[in-house]
């Protein structure tokens, strides 16, 4: 595993993670995989390395480099969508430290069963 951060999803919860990392680790290597343009284009701004795609997209999470990313902050809108990018992760990157965010309570054992090293509850005043 390397030092690489990978977030994907910059709404408001990913914002909230990139500028919690270059806060701590200036010099960190962080990437954001989003696919809306303006997002990917505002990361780039905060100065996260950015890539425009989908994290369900096996090509997208190579050209964002998930398969070296020591740890993976999933931020997407949908749990379902978080889901299938966290499987997707864990298929590219079996070592990574994935972090799901998710918005339905009930959903947090499926995504400990199912890859995610750890999930945190989103509150219900948050966007993403």
């Amino acid at each position: 595993m390397t030092d690489h951060i990978l977030v994907i999803g910059y709404g408001d919860t990913g914002r909230h993670a990139v500028n919690a990392v270059l806060a701590s680790q200036p010099d960190a290597a962080l990437s954001v995989l989003d696919i809306d343009f303006f997002a990917v284009a505002e990361a780039m701004a905060n100065g996260a390395t950015a890539v425009h795609g989908d994290g369900r997209d096996r090509c997208a999470l190579d050209e964002a480099a998930a398969y070296i990313a020591g740890r993976v902050i999933v931020t997407v809108p949908d749990d379902l969508d978080a889901l299938l990018i966290t499987r997707a992760v864990r298929t590219s990157n079996p070592d990574a430290v994935i972090v799901a965010v998710i918005r339905e309570p009930e959903n947090h054992a499926l995504f400990l069963s199912s890859d995610a090293t750890s999930v945190h509850i989103r509150l219900p005043d948050e966007r993403t």
